[in-house]
């Protein structure tokens, strides 16, 4: 399990395999925003930061269940996750802000959860 690392890309830039990027317009990207006073590529403006990463979490299963694209990159990422000692999320937000790449990160972290769990039941089934 790799220790997973948000970074501001205004700030700071990281390349290779272990280097996700999830701002607009990346796969990762939050349709959702509450920026009302400027221009985004997101495709829905909600009231606050909070409910623009609270509906991610939504907007990112529905992508995980329909999208063979998605579902790809996921488990790409996933991959990194398990065999890179740190791993890079990317965007725009600012590494002390909420972020929709903390839901990413849970979301990372109770797969990992999971599949222990799936191996311990395994091995106990099959001693």
């Amino acid at each position: 399990m790799a220790k997973v690392i948000r970074y501001c890309i205004k700030n700071e830039s990281h390349n290779g395999e272990n280097n996700f990027l999830i701002h607009r317009p990346y796969i990762f990207s939050n349709p959702f925003t509450h920026i009302k006073d400027k221009k985004t590529k997101a495709k829905y403006v909600v009231p606050t930061r909070e409910e623009a990463i609270e509906m991610y979490e939504d907007y990112f299963d529905t992508m995980l269940m329909t999208s063979p694209k998605f579902k790809e990159e996921w488990d790409k990422l996933y991959e990194a996750y398990n065999n890179f000692d740190e791993i890079y999320i990317g965007c725009y937000c600012s590494t002390g802000e909420s972020c929709h790449g903390d839901i990413i990160i849970e979301k990372l972290k109770r797969r990992s959860i999971k599949d222990m769990m799936k191996k311990i039941k395994n091995k106990r089934q099959g001693a």
